[in-house]
């Protein structure tokens, strides 16, 4: 049986924070997907371990060992 691919999730993002995401990914060695995954899992995980509620501004402190998918 084949495996089905993972979705994919299209965001727009201001140009600005477009310009630093992509500072971030050089200086990391990472790809843009990369940092958007990880902190988009980050966000999800932090909303879930607040049962499900949303504090402004969402505070995302993930700090793993090795970035799963870095170079």
């Amino acid at each position: 049986m084949k495996k089905q691919p993972d979705p994919i999730l299209s965001i727009r993002l201001p140009r600005e924070l477009s310009v630093r995401l992509d500072k971030a990914a050089k200086n990391l060695n990472l790809s843009k997907n990369d940092i958007s995954r990880h902190a988009i899992r980050g966000a999800v995980a932090a909303i879930e371990s607040n049962k499900y509620s949303v504090q402004n501004p969402l505070d995302i402190a993930v700090t793993p060992r090795v970035l799963t998918g870095s170079r």
